[in-house]
């Protein structure tokens, strides 16, 4: 009796540290600006965007169960998206490539599949060539990027073993890389857990900066990844949202490190896109946060002034955004849809916390019993 009320106490409060920690496990980083200053940004599910005059309004409704983490945007404005799902009766991870163009004309560049094609990616050079990360799972025995050209041909850019690593292709090795940006010295940078490597055209792999562990407040430190979404601008400046520390960073061309944003209380960045002499911030609730609603969206000036143009967590207390397009093979997701997974997550702390109570008056009566 005595070994099953331990294991009953046990159990609550590892249940309730897992509830605590998971409340945002998987943001959306995706951020994207047009040649006409207009803002796409991911809420997990649904796509919204910002025009020229500031109004927001939804893009691509969201379908639950499809998860759009990152977007990317081409030179003629079209907008770019990767569903995640989960099938649970065969315990896949089905995926799409799918293509918006300014006009919200919806198409897949490849249709919902378990296995999508090597080196098929959002993530797209200046010539076309698509990049990947291989293989698609939770393995971690390998992490390999995979460049496709436009005809069809892949080869290994760079990546082996599971692990980190610098060195020449597939002498490298990477852990769990987020987001992937292409600078105007033809190299790609991403995000690699907390730090930020880079690539050069012949595969050869470098760190450029490795992110601290923060001193407080540290919720989750089992997170696959502090570091999410990156841009580079077009003088070669690297922009990261630093998630764990509640940071923008800037790491200037000639290697200098800043921070030119620190979120307010309860936001940190996930994701960021420079634009001219711009630079737009995708923020969301830190792990420490009990509640996440939306994501918003913030405007940093030349002068380092910055501004909230767009905050998902008052719009959907009011619920009068419109849907852009009218395309049928999507669903609305009222609006609520990451709002929803918190609250599923509060049901189940609030469980784990009476489980605990029971528990705990269990043990307090057979200890009771056993005195008198």
């Amino acid at each position: 009796m005595i070994k099953l009320i331990k294991s009953t106490v046990l159990f609550s409060s590892l249940l309730f540290i897992f509830c605590v920690n998971s409340i945002y496990p998987h943001p959306a980083w995706g951020i994207v600006v047009d040649s006409h200053k207009q803002v796409y940004f991911s809420d997990l599910e649904t796509i919204y965007k910002i025009d020229s005059q500031g109004k927001l309004t939804i893009f691509r409704a969201g379908e639950s169960g499809r998860h759009v983490h990152d977007l990317a945007i081409d030179a003629e404005d079209n907008i770019y998206g990767l569903d995640n799902t989960y099938n649970p009766q065969t315990q896949k991870f089905p995926r799409s490539i799918w293509k918006m163009s300014p006009k919200g004309e919806f198409s897949f560049i490849v249709p919902m599949t378990n296995n999508l094609p090597l080196g098929m990616s959002i993530w797209r050079d200046s010539d076309g060539n698509t990049y990947s990360v291989e293989p698609y799972n939770n393995e971690k025995k390998e992490a390999k990027i995979i460049k496709r050209t436009p005809d069809g041909k892949t080869s290994l850019f760079a990546g082996g073993k599971y692990g980190y690593l610098d060195g020449q292709k597939d002498k490298a090795e990477f852990g769990v890389i987020t987001d992937m940006a292409f600078g105007k010295d033809n190299a790609i940078y991403l995000t690699n857990d907390d730090k930020i490597r880079k690539i050069d055209n012949t595969g050869t792999v470098t760190t450029i900066f490795r992110a601290a562990v923060p001193t407080k407040n540290r919720q989750n430190p089992e997170t696959s990844s502090r570091l999410f979404g990156l841009d580079v601008d077009k003088q070669n400046n690297i922009f990261v949202a630093d998630f764990d520390n509640s940071r923008l960073l800037k790491i200037s061309s000639d290697g200098t490190v800043s921070t030119i944003l620190n979120s307010e209380k309860d936001w940190t960045p996930i994701g960021v896109a420079a634009s001219g002499d711009e630079v737009y911030v995708l923020e969301g609730r830190p792990f420490s946060s009990a509640q996440h609603t939306g994501n918003r969206v913030l405007k940093i000036s030349a002068d380092g002034k910055s501004t909230v143009i767009a905050n998902l967590e008052d719009a959907n207390k009011t619920g009068n955004l419109s849907n852009t397009n009218n395309n049928s093979l999507l669903k609305t997701n009222n609006l609520v849809s990451t709002g929803k997974f918190a609250y599923d997550k509060s049901q189940l702390i609030l469980l784990s916390i009476i489980g605990a109570i029971i528990a705990g008056f269990a043990a307090f009566f057979v200890l009771v019993k056993k005195k008198y």
